[in-house]
């Protein structure tokens, strides 16, 4: 395939997994000699990574919520898709979904979007109107999500594929060099066992029911402790709940970090709790745990049964019970052949299915069919 003028949109404020997905899709495709511009704003993340990796990037002023501004955006994007022969405009936000796809109407510009939340895609006629006659195809995380538009939505299933979030294994490769020193910075001893989790800190993510579940592995096991890495609304909640729970000195807030191949190298045991209904779909940061070679512990949300298959690369939790957690966990704590078996098979999974090389190729042949 020749090269593409690709319009990549991200109007989101923070820098999260769409964020990570469309910075890395970007240097992808461009290796791949696509001409790819990344759209969205200057203030966030996602601009800088974009500059500091030679990306072309383009500020829109997108709101930090809700739909001011949107028609102004439309006539700002169609502007530049006209002025830079944009052949795709791929979106990843509902606000972004909405601008990019308007912008595109008259223009050989084809619309494609990426779903990356478990949640419906529409709201109200605008978003009908969108989704119905201005988007040529939905590239789906995951078939949770496939299914959800499908049956709630009313997508044609002809119009949307599963594409899994990938990553490159080799720039997550663990080092016994970071984990000693991220070991030394936060006082965890060589033989203490480091339960790990990483994510912003939102009631979805889940990290109070790894706490609850923590607290019954605490009562049993001295060399164990756990890190929660991420910054969010909830960190100052969660922070007192560790103490109400008398684990203030066994549990570490590292918050915000972007070394992180550094702190999974930390990690022993990788675990993810999201809770339903916030959305979660397909983290990044369970894909980090299986580049490290870590097994994983997590709940059975959106499609993370994918990510993790129960008994080979770790366990899944069919509920939100801290019991089951706690259980699990301390089983791996107490097997260190286990560790390393599921670690294995999770390098293995990982190396297969859910590489940014695969990904990158699947969105490239969506691209491809839509022009």
């Amino acid at each position: 395939m020749s090269g593409l003028n690709i319009l990549l949109l991200n109007s989101s404020s923070i820098f999260g997994g769409g964020e990570y997905f469309v910075w890395k899709l970007s240097i992808n495709l461009k290796k791949k000699g696509h001409n790819v511009t990344v759209g969205c704003r200057d203030s966030g993340m996602l601009y800088s990574k974009c500059c500091e990796n030679g990306i072309n990037v383009k500020h829109f002023n997108f709101p930090p919520g809700g739909t001011r501004g949107l028609r102004k955006n439309i006539r700002d994007i169609k502007k530049f898709i006209k002025e830079n022969n944009i052949d795709i405009i791929h979106t990843n936000t509902n606000y972004d979904r909405t601008a990019g796809a308007f912008a595109s109407m008259g223009l050989k510009a084809n619309h494609v979007t990426s779903c990356h939340s478990l949640e419906s895609i529409e709201h109200n006629i605008t978003h009908f109107v969108r989704n119905r006659f201005l988007t040529k195809h939905f590239i789906c995380d995951g078939s949770t999500i496939q299914n959800l538009i499908i049956a709630k939505n009313h997508i044609p299933a002809v119009n949307t594929t599963i594409v899994h979030n990938g990553i490159d294994p080799d720039e997550m490769k663990r080092e016994p060099e970071l984990r000693k020193k991220i070991r030394k910075e936060f006082g965890i001893a060589d033989n203490e066992i480091l339960i790990g989790n990483t994510g912003r800190m939102v009631r979805f993510k889940g990290q109070r029911l790894l706490i609850s579940a923590f607290r019954s592995v605490a009562d049993h096991k001295d060399n164990v402790k756990l890190m929660i890495v991420g910054d969010g609304e909830l960190k100052l909640e969660l922070i007192e709940y560790s103490r109400i729970l008398k684990l203030d000195d066994r549990i570490i807030f590292a918050g915000f970090r972007e070394d992180l191949k550094a702190v999974y190298s930390a990690f022993d045991i990788y675990s993810h709790t999201s809770i339903e209904g916030g959305g979660e779909l397909f983290p990044f940061s369970v894909l980090y745990a299986l580049a490290q070679g870590l097994p994983v512990v997590a709940t059975g949300t959106g499609d993370l049964p994918v990510m993790v298959v129960d008994e080979i690369n770790g366990f899944v939790i069919d509920d939100e019970s801290p019991v089951k957690i706690s259980s699990k966990l301390s089983e791996l704590i107490e097997n260190d052949n286990l560790r390393k078996e599921f670690g294995t098979a999770g390098l293995k999974l990982l190396s297969s299915n859910f590489t940014i090389e695969k990904m990158t190729e699947s969105i490239k042949k969506i691209y491809k069919s839509s022009v």
